[in-house]
């Protein structure tokens, strides 16, 4: 399904995990080319052709999803996936827990719209990389921490978690542009 204007969901009063994306998602409207910074996606299984495809899914509200999948109606767009929750060292009732969340930022952009010129002449994912680790680097967070991101490049490890139709294998070459942004958050127990 592509949409032209989705409306990015924002849970009301998020916590924990919710909370630390809430507010790398304010971080990342500040980037002038992203369109869309999608929150928590969800893994679904849906049928197409008669196979099995697993899809990023944000929750939209009253029990539907909006895929988070290519788009090539949006200018570049990004959404988090959420590993497992494990506490930090051994759990105590007595005190504040840590926990350490692995989580992904997956990047999607399509270099013509965000500059056509520059697109015509050259791949600039470089420097999208770079804006997005430049608001990353020299921002504070109140509700998570965590140390320098690793960056996926490869198309097979960005989406590894997902399966996709032949057909969609157009939007992994230019002049479109994915990477998947690996931060491991801490965040404590009462977020």
């Amino acid at each position: 399904m592509a949409y032209k204007s989705p409306i990015v969901p924002i849970p009301p009063n998020p916590v924990f995990i919710d909370k630390a994306i809430a507010e790398i998602q304010a971080l990342l409207s500040a980037i002038s080319w992203l369109s869309y910074s999608f929150g928590r996606s969800y893994t679904k299984i849906e049928m197409s052709g008669g196979k099995i495809e697993k899809v990023p899914m944000v929750y939209k509200g009253q029990s539907e999803y909006l895929p988070v999948q290519f788009n090539d109606n949006l200018q570049a767009q990004s959404f988090f996936v959420v590993g497992s929750q494990e506490v930090e060292g051994e759990y105590d009732d007595n005190i504040t827990n840590f926990y350490k969340v692995p989580t992904s930022i997956i990047f999607w952009a399509n270099l013509k719209k965000i500059d056509f010129v520059k697109g015509e002449t050259y791949y600039f994912a470089e420097q999208l990389k770079k804006d997005i680790r430049d608001i990353l680097r020299n921002s504070t967070l109140i509700y998570s921490n965590f140390g320098s991101p690793s960056i996926d490049e490869n198309i097979d490890t960005i989406f590894s978690d997902y399966t996709f139709s032949q057909e969609t294998y157009q939007y992994f070459s230019y002049p479109y542009v994915a990477f998947r942004f690996n931060l491991e958050l801490t965040i404590d127990e009462i977020c």
